[in-house]
């Protein structure tokens, strides 16, 4: 398998978090899972002819058919997407409300959860997309990314916006939040939702989910379960593995398996490129 990471710089960073790309799958290996984190996720096959599947639930019931370019990422629950062995995908997952800043398209037109991207950014994303399918170079795959998006950046107002400063100190109170926003709760209520698709309750939740990723992939197998529920204020164990489950599909163990088994899956914190076989 081939994986590159690429994080881009300010002041693009303010707007994605990274760009992966992922080439020569395993074929031992039948999904690659898409964790929900707080941002969009926009999600390019860069081989014209290979036509994705995605799951929309755990019981492979719900699925979608992609082709070339789709948005996702406003799912409560993760995805999956079967694993195709002539697929090549750069996914860039952008940062909480970085998609609505850059282009100002509404977070819920993305609806349903997968949507073709050129149906939301236009010829203008269709012009991308030929030069992606055109390049080699995963180096160029970046910056023909980076020079696009970077056509959106000319309003550097989002840094200082207010749903940066909800991302920013997500851990406090959502009373402490909107007091210190200078907005009312309905206001600060309806921008979290336009920019993010979530609720700033969702956001807090998925932001301790995700922190509990981040301290299962460093800790691996010394991960101590019990004090991660007293570090994350989770009622108890229980209420810890049904969130655990609702937003992965399995149980905590099964994903410190997933990180165990494969080196590349620590690399990225909102995919597992190889979940575990009961999948």
């Amino acid at each position: 398998m081939k994986f590159h990471k690429h994080i881009p710089a300010y002041p693009l960073s303010d707007y994605i978090q990274h760009i992966v790309y992922v080439s020569g799958s395993n074929a031992a290996v039948p999904y690659i899972k898409e964790l929900p984190d707080r941002g969009v996720n926009l999600v390019i096959e860069l081989q014209e002819n290979t036509i994705n599947t995605v799951f929309l639930d755990t019981d492979l019931k719900e699925k979608r058919v992609m082709k070339n370019a789709w948005i996702s990422g406003t799912q409560t629950q993760a995805i999956l997407y079967e694993n195709r062995q002539d697929s090549s995908i750069l996914s860039v997952r952008f940062t909480t409300g970085g998609f609505y800043a850059l282009t100002k398209i509404p977070i819920t037109a993305i609806h349903p959860v997968c949507l073709e991207a050129e149906l939301l950014l236009g010829n203008s994303f269709k012009h991308l997309y030929e030069q992606l399918i055109n390049t080699d170079n995963v180096l160029q795959l970046f910056g023909h990314i980076e020079t696009y998006f970077l056509r959106y950046t000319s309003d550097l107002r989002f840094e200082d916006s207010l749903v940066k400063f909800i991302d920013k100190n997500i851990e406090k109170p959502i009373d402490w939040l909107i007091k210190k926003s200078g907005y009312s709760q309905k206001h600060v209520v309806h921008i979290v939702k336009q920019h993010t698709g979530f609720s700033t309750k969702y956001l807090q939740r998925l932001h301790r989910f995700q922190k509990v990723i981040r301290d299962i992939q460093t800790f691996k197998g010394k991960t101590d379960w019990m004090a991660l529920v007293n570090e994350y204020d989770y009622y108890d164990q229980a209420h810890f593995v049904k969130e655990f489950i609702q937003f992965t599909g399995i149980k905590p163990t099964q994903y410190l398996l997933s990180q165990m088994e494969m080196e590349e899956n620590y690399l990225v914190a909102d995919m597992i490129l190889q979940p575990p076989n009961n999948h």
